[in-house]
């Protein structure tokens, strides 16, 4: 190659370096600009379901509340509750299932929505799920339940509906094999404090005060029988529950 064309070379080479220099410097995005990340859709938030602890509400608190449930629930004159204000079947025994707005319950005998609403109750505490806890699936369980919860609002719009916890057994019951274990239980919480979600209304974890390190009922609290309670558990529980007071 003669030097004519060696010089030409170097020339084109060089011309070509310095328009990529000035490409690159044409289109260097500004230091000021920041990429821009995709960010998912924003979901709506939800508010935790699970009553907090509270200041103490006191007995005018209590006194607002109506009792919604089974044997356990029929127990709670034990703690204090005016008899007036527990809505249970005369048999104590009320079991969800698809006849469950056809359940009288109260002094007067009424279904159940209709006594939420003859009570003109400002607070309603539903408390369901013990008898034959083992025997629902979750689509039967939320199918009842819901057909409860949904029924009250129409009767009674302005009451505030409360979904507790299920209470434990005692181990010792649990562990007999029986309708009633303590995974039924924990298991059907699991669903009412969903359930809660879904229909907007709060959820009372009563049970979480009860239990000992196994997940059973603590034995003071038993009145024997392994499945109901003494004075000092619903004792306990009216104290949980004006801690745990809804707004």
């Amino acid at each position: 190659m003669n030097k004519k064309n060696i010089i030409g070379t170097v020339v084109l080479l060089i011309l070509v370096i310095c328009l990529i220099f000035l490409a690159v410097l044409l289109f260097k995005p500004n230091d000021n600009t920041k990429p821009t990340i995709e960010t998912p859709e924003e979901k709506p938030t939800h508010t935790d379901v699970v009553l907090s602890l509270t200041e103490d509400a006191g007995e005018e608190y209590i006194d607002k509340i109506y009792f919604v449930g089974e044997s356990t629930t029929a127990h709670f004159f034990k703690g204090g509750i005016d008899r007036s204000h527990i809505l249970v079947p005369s048999s104590a025994t009320l079991t969800l299932g698809s006849d469950i707005l056809q359940i009288l319950v109260g002094d007067k005998q009424l279904t159940i929505p209709k006594a939420v609403k003859d009570a003109n109750a400002e607070i309603l505490i539903i408390t369901i799920g013990v008898n034959n806890a083992s025997r629902f699936s979750e689509k039967e369980y939320k199918t009842f339940y819901s057909k409860l919860i949904n029924a009250i609002k129409e009767a009674s719009p302005s009451t505030k509906i409360i979904l507790q916890s299920s209470f434990p057994v005692t181990e010792e019951y649990s562990n007999q094999g029986k309708a009633i274990t303590n995974s039924d239980i924990d298991r059907n919480n699991k669903w009412a404090k969903e359930l809660a979600k879904e229909h907007s209304l709060k959820y009372l974890d009563t049970q979480s005060i009860l239990k000992n390190n196994s997940g059973a009922l603590i034995e003071e609290y038993s009145n024997g029988d392994g499945v109901h309670m003494n004075e000092k558990a619903y004792a306990a529980i009216i104290q949980y529950i004006r801690t745990h007071a809804i707004e």
